[in-house]
């Protein structure tokens, strides 16, 4: 287990500007991966990285802001354990004036400073229009990710304007459609197994909004022996998704560099530290409180025809992030 804390440590009281703090809700996943990227560009960038892992404790995410504070941090990136409750950690770098920049999860109901991020309506729209593309009528399950993310709740947004149309004259019935707990692949599994239990008609289409929902899709319907969707979407491009691409299970997954947010993180938060202002500003997103300025960055649409491609690109990506940590570590 990765310790709370770790690399280009500092301990001073006051606040700096070449510290950035990074508050992560949890070391899983894509995270490390985001993390190696995050340091690297801190680095090249000449800047102290200070990072603290809530391990899914949002109390202790809270606290670790003020150890942020305490040694020296002149701007602090969030990933939030809790996007609904995460309006503390902002309220407490704003007494200290230190700006916040939440790092793909949007903070609610607080005076953010800014947002870095993808449109996750625009993926949700992606999603559905691929879909339609390939299967223009005929019956759709669509499953989001969890009720609380608001990245699941815009990506249902950008699926329900799209497919409106489609719904209205009856070309696509909506067999099902609901949340996935923690966008976990066992819900995924179970919720799609009680699909196929009690609906007679067969299933042409699974929105499914990540890889991990689409891979507890496809095991339902492998344990069942029943023949696959036609299209069975998902997002990050996880390896396993590629693969289950080029096995021609999964059909499409969107592709958001790590590695690109990343970079532009560490370049946002290096403006703020020099009293630059941000020229790569290209939206905004309101969380109930305000519209807080946004970077978006662009998804890529992957399925069989680019796939390769795109594992290409993510390991070269891995191989030199995971080489220029260790070359840090020396």
């Amino acid at each position: 287990m990765i310790g709370v804390s770790f690399a280009f440590l500092t301990s001073c009281s006051t606040k700096s500007n070449h510290t950035v703090g990074l508050l992560l809700h949890e070391m899983e996943g894509r995270w490390y991966s985001d993390t190696k990227s995050l340091q690297k560009y801190a680095e090249q960038s000449g800047l102290e990285l200070i990072i603290k892992i809530a391990e899914g404790d949002e109390n202790k995410q809270l606290n670790q802001t003020q150890e942020l504070i305490d040694e020296g941090a002149g701007v602090i990136i969030v990933v939030a354990v809790n996007q609904n409750t995460a309006a503390g950690i902002v309220r407490l770098a704003k007494a200290n004036r230190i700006k916040t920049i939440a790092y793909d999860r949007i903070i609610q109901n607080a005076d953010l400073d800014y947002f870095l991020s993808y449109d996750y309506t625009e993926i949700g729209q992606l999603q559905a229009n691929y879909a339609v593309n390939k299967v223009p009528a005929g019956n759709y399950v669509i499953l989001w990710g969890d009720a609380s993310d608001n990245n699941a709740r815009q990506m249902r947004e950008g699926q329900d304007a799209f497919l409106e149309s489609y719904t209205e004259t009856g070309a696509i019935n909506i067999v099902y459609r609901g949340f996935i707990e923690n966008w976990a692949a066992d819900d995924a599994h179970r919720m799609m197994k009680k699909v196929n239990d009690f609906s007679s008609p067969k299933i042409d289409v699974v929105l499914a909004s990540n890889d991990n929902i689409a891979l507890g899709v496809i095991e339902a319907f492998k344990d069942e022996h029943i023949e696959l969707p036609k299209v069975i979407t998902g997002q990050d491009a996880t390896e396993e998704s590629c693969m289950s691409i080029l096995n021609n299970d999964q059909t499409m997954t969107i592709y958001k560099s790590n590695d690109e947010m990343a970079r532009k993180a560490i370049l946002l938060a290096s403006n703020i530290l020099n009293g630059k202002k941000p020229d790569e500003i290209n939206g905004s997103v309101n969380n109930h409180r305000k519209d807080i300025p946004t970077i978006f960055l662009s998804p890529n649409l992957v399925d069989s025809k680019n796939v390769h491609q795109i594992m290409i690109q993510k390991k070269e990506v891995d191989v030199n992030t995971f080489a220029d940590s260790r070359l840090n570590e020396k």
